[in-house]
């Protein structure tokens, strides 16, 4: 029971308003439901945004290039809106099965229309592919030689895949216009040596990053690329004439290998 004293002098504290009014209180439950919706916005873009990233760290990325990469795409006049209607998304078991391709090497060129497309006997836009990509969960590897980045980006904005995707520059020069291009792109630099190296992280700066390295590199460089860049990248060479040369190369700090033969490269990677 409390003293008549003290509860006549809370009952006045609230006559007087030094407690938290009614509207004060309906403010401040506001303001934490504000600060609960964005920190969720935040965890849900991380968790969306980081899907390359999240992936290489989680184990190596099969990426299947040449005719491996653009023989499951549908030709334009086929309708690409349809084959995404009807296509099912993949299942968790797909996404996390080991040794299965989850990114594909894809040529930017200019169609006849002087539209960004695929390279290939499709000749598939641009956009479209990325849609394609998109439903699919996967990542892709996309190779600008003399196709401005700025244009590349755009789309890969346009289709939700600016996370998912990484810009194959050719030299210093395309390498700068992509990291300019957005800010958050990876983007991957060839190098032939240490000094590469060096200077494809002065050029990054805190840009994310990847280095792509030829499969016979030293393993000195490939420490090198694995502890500077994000990523590192090398083409396999085929694994049933080079067995030998393919086991070297995953033995090295690699987290993207692009192969003309996945299922060949996958049979390796399970011992068979």
């Amino acid at each position: 029971m409390p003293d008549p004293d003290t509860q006549d002098s809370i009952d006045d504290q609230k006559r007087e308003g030094s407690f938290l009014t009614r509207s004060c209180r309906r403010n401040i439950l506001i303001g934490l439901s504000v600060i609960a919706v964005a920190g969720g916005g935040l965890l849900w873009r991380d968790s969306h945004t980081d899907a390359l990233l999240t992936r290489i760290h989680h184990g190596l990325v099969i990426c299947a290039s040449g005719k491996a990469a653009t023989t499951t795409l549908p030709f334009p006049t086929s309708g690409t809106d349809r084959i995404l209607a009807k296509l099912p998304p993949p299942t968790s078991e797909m996404l996390d099965t080991p040794g299965l391709p989850t990114m594909v090497a894809l040529d930017v060129v200019r169609n006849d229309d002087g539209k960004l497309a695929i390279a290939g006997d499709a000749s598939l836009p641009l956009h479209d592919a990325l849609k394609l990509s998109y439903r699919r969960h996967e990542l892709v590897m996309l190779s600008i030689r003399d196709i401005p980045s700025s244009e590349v980006v755009k789309e890969l904005r346009a289709t939700g895949m600016r996370k998912r995707a990484v810009l194959m520059t050719h030299d210093l020069i395309s390498a700068h216009d992509a990291l300019v291009a957005d800010r958050s792109v990876v983007v991957a630099m060839p190098v032939q040596s240490s000094r590469d190296a060096h200077l494809a992280k002065q050029l990054a700066g805190r840009h994310p990053y990847a280095l792509y390295l030829p499969a016979n590199a030293s393993s000195s460089l490939f420490e090198v690329a694995h502890r500077d860049a994000d990523a590192v990248i090398a083409s396999s060479p085929d694994p049933t004439s080079n067995i030998t040369a393919t086991r070297r190369l995953l033995d090295e700090p690699v987290d993207i290998v692009m192969t003309e033969h996945p299922e060949r490269l996958a049979n390796v990677l399970g011992g068979s």
